[in-house]
């Protein structure tokens, strides 16, 4: 049974992680190759981060019997500056969940031709039939797709490192890489917390909480440096693109792109789903109003808030709770590092 709890939480985990930046390949452009080569070491120091942050988490919720996101930032942060944060991090999942759907109306326009509307309204749905089956809906989701998305996005890396003649490591920037890669991480953190903290039923072990937090790091670790050798091979072709992967993929024909349009949507939808899971536990425990009611509520803002642009969105307000996360994720691993209870963790046999 804890295997497949780990399986399942690692899906989680990098579900949450593998958004529209991550798939279409312009967070890999904007946090880690504009530093040439060196961007790889970020993407190797992002993934260590959030590897170490998720079991940070799922550890200290499974040690003191933390149910929610509310609970955990009240343990780390004390009632008062923990309540703050919590009501920021409310703001920020909703955020999330309009960038997503903002992004499949973009991707749609983009790939098809359709409606800015109609993919905003129909991940929307999407999102709200997952809602309706609660943490079961949102981790069965997650374990399904999220194997589809390394697979995918790995072959089609792979395929364009290979199938390029442009050499990989061809741009060389020394820059301030540690930065970017401790914000990328940061930033990714917040809503990731909302999620794996609200899974006491999932995650209830030490042990899951170790191996599923550090696979989902690795998990995504593994995907980003493939995808940035294979867009760093391709530099020039890229450079630039609003969805660089998919750009990429259309060089090696029809098929292929279309392929990748379906990973990068379902790489939206599992992030849209989660966060709107995550947004409706945040509420339920907050304002005690129907459950049903809060989801249509969520998703008719959710459609309403995307229509602002996902460039907008994303432009405006993940660089304000990027140096947010920093502070959180910083705070998490001192907290983690310093328990007493961590550092007899070896002395146990649960761990």
């Amino acid at each position: 049974m804890e295997r497949i709890g780990i399986i399942k939480t690692a899906c989680v985990y990098t579900g949450i992680i593998f958004g529209a930046g991550f798939a279409s390949g312009q967070e890999h452009l904007t946090f880690f190759l504009r530093y040439g080569h060196y961007g790889i070491m970020g993407i190797m120091l992002a993934g260590t981060l959030i590897a170490l942050c998720g079991w940070a988490v799922m550890d200290i919720c499974v040690r003191q019997g933390i149910r929610d996101y509310r609970g955990f930032m009240a343990a780390v942060f004390g009632r008062h500056l923990g309540g703050l944060l919590d009501i920021i991090t409310g703001a920020f999942i909703f955020v999330i969940f309009s960038a997503m759907l903002a992004a499949t109306g973009a991707l749609g326009y983009e790939a098809a031709g359709l409606p800015f509307s109609w993919g905003v309204i129909f991940v929307a749905m999407l999102c709200f039939v997952v809602m309706l089956f609660d943490l079961r809906g949102m981790v069965q989701i997650n374990t399904l797709i999220s194997p589809i998305l390394i697979i995918g996005a790995l072959a089609l890396g792979l395929y364009a490192i290979f199938g390029s003649a442009q050499p990989a490591f061809a741009r060389q920037i020394a820059n301030s890489w540690p930065t970017s890669a401790v914000v990328y991480a940061s930033y990714n953190l917040i809503p990731a917390i909302a999620v794996l903290a609200a899974m006491p039923n999932l995650v209830t072990t030490r042990k899951i909480a170790r191996a599923g937090g550090i696979a989902g790091g690795l998990f995504l670790g593994i995907i980003g440096i493939v995808l940035a050798f294979a867009l760093l091979a391709n530099m020039r072709l890229v450079e630039g693109m609003q969805l660089p992967m998919l750009g990429l993929a259309r060089n090696y024909g029809h098929l292929l792109a279309g392929f990748y349009v379906i990973i990068l949507f379902l790489a939206i939808f599992t992030t849209a789903a989660t966060n709107a899971f995550s947004l409706t536990q945040w509420l339920i425990a907050r304002t005690g109003y129907n459950k049903m009611k809060l989801k249509i509520t969520i998703t008719i803002l959710g459609i309403i808030a995307a229509h602002v642009g996902f460039s907008n969105i994303v432009t405006h307000a993940y660089r304000f709770f990027g140096f947010l996360g920093l502070f959180i994720m910083v705070a998490i691993i001192i907290y983690f590092l310093s328990s007493k209870k961590f550092k007899k963790c070896d002395r146990t046999k649960n761990v």
